[in-house]
């Protein structure tokens, strides 16, 4: 997807970031919204991490395994 090492760590980075943010809006709904506020925001948050996962960090990590976060597991890339 991204040949370029030094950009796709720059992109990878990004993305993580995304879902950091999302992360963190989930806990801004949980805490001041209704359970089912929550519910409806969760799944939407939660397909937008997996097209993002899917989409653009997978792609990157398969090129540049190396860039996989540590700890962090991708099927078809650290298994």
């Amino acid at each position: 997807m991204i040949h370029n090492k030094a950009v796709a760590l720059d992109v990878s980075t990004r993305m993580l970031d995304i879902n950091r943010a999302m992360d963190e809006a989930i806990s801004v709904v949980q805490a001041q919204c209704s359970s089912e506020e929550l519910e409806n925001f969760k799944l939407a948050m939660g397909e937008i991490m997996y097209m993002v996962f899917d989409k653009a960090l997978i792609p990157i990590y398969k090129e540049h395994p190396d860039l996989v976060p540590e700890g962090q597991r991708v099927s078809g890339v650290t298994d």
